[in-house]
């Protein structure tokens, strides 16, 4: 990498990829026909010794990284460059910094599907394990971390193992996950076909919904000719108060990658916080029910006492307390 060189225009193309722009959308920015896009994008790729979209991608981040440690190591890129992250630093700010599920951490079990209230609910039910239910589950979740942090290769990967057809039986709404992220990611072509799946298997059938229709259009919109009006559809989906859940959180997490997909760090900013006030509000939800979502027993264990073994005073208490009742 640090005997690349590349051009002018490859850095364009580098920046448009970057940001998850199609071919169409690269050509137009930089005034080419769209079969010429592609060959000058694959030539690129041949430069840079990189097979596809995302690992170019990938390139262009690392040279990013080495050009801006190098321009610190010299002393150069200002004060912000030396000084690290802000005073009083927000939420969104450290999710800008790093991406939506390192910021989360443990918090990201209280958004999308599967999470912490379903796991809840099918205890309280008294729901017997369904090994079937838990993989799926376990895909699900696997998906939608994929989508907080914004690894829409992983999307990529799915599709291009013809998983696509088993997603959209097992779970239609992560199909919709699925085409939202490869919109995301750039890969139109492969959104489309998904897209085209999702909205064939909606007619009369059950499992997917108006919202999740919805959902689709508007990430089209706000990744292809109309951002504006797409923007504005996926905040009115996140905005819904008696919006299911999980279309609402998908939407709010699409609305962020969608923000900085057009480089507004300060909106991007804001909703990364509003998606930690989701999170926390779920968190609180549970908590009120009597749950301890993220620990059972806050006490710091004893170094010399067994784990899971109660002190011997407590053992010899109890004790002592069932001896006297069984005697009275």
């Amino acid at each position: 990498m640090k005997t690349t060189e590349i051009n002018d225009r490859d850095r364009q193309m580098l920046e448009l990829l970057a940001q998850g722009s199609s071919n169409r959308t690269i050509a137009e920015r930089l005034g080419y026909r769209e079969g010429t896009m592609r060959v000058y994008l694959h030539g690129l790729y041949k430069k840079l010794g990189v097979g596809n979209k995302t690992s170019a991608v990938i390139w262009y981040f690392d040279r990013l990284k080495e050009e801006g440690a190098r321009t610190v190591a010299l002393g150069g890129g200002g004060a912000e460059a030396a000084e690290g992250p802000p005073p009083e630093e927000t939420f969104g700010d450290i999710a800008l910094r790093q991406d939506l599920q390192a910021a989360l951490g443990a918090m990201s079990i209280f958004l999308g599907a599967y999470g912490r209230v379903w796991e809840v609910a099918n205890r309280l039910k008294g729901e017997e394990a369904d090994p079937k239910a838990g993989r799926r589950r376990a895909q699900s979740r696997l998906l939608w971390e994929a989508m907080l942090r914004g690894d829409f290769a992983y999307a990529k990967r799915l599709y291009d193992e013809d998983q696509v057809a088993r997603v959209l039986v097992e779970s239609p709404p992560d199909c919709v996950l699925l085409a939202c992220m490869l919109r995301l990611g750039g890969f139109t072509r492969a959104a489309d076909r998904v897209t085209g799946q999702v909205v064939r298997r909606r007619k009369g059938r059950p499992g997917l919904t108006a919202k999740d229709v919805a959902l689709l259009a508007a990430v089209r919109e706000a990744t292809d000719a109309r951002p504006d009006a797409g923007l504005a559809a996926l905040h009115r989906l996140a905005s819904e108060s008696a919006s299911k859940p999980v279309p609402r959180h998908a939407a709010m997490v699409a609305l962020y990658w969608a923000y900085r997909g057009a480089k507004d760090r300060d909106r991007a900013c804001m909703t990364a916080n509003a998606i930690l006030a989701e999170a926390e509000s779920v968190r609180q939800q549970l908590h009120a029910m009597g749950e301890r979502p993220l620990y059972r027993d806050a006490t710091l264990p004893s170094p010399t006492t067994p784990v899971g073994r109660a002190p011997a005073g407590r053992t010899a208490r109890k004790a002592a307390r069932r001896t006297a009742a069984a005697q009275a």
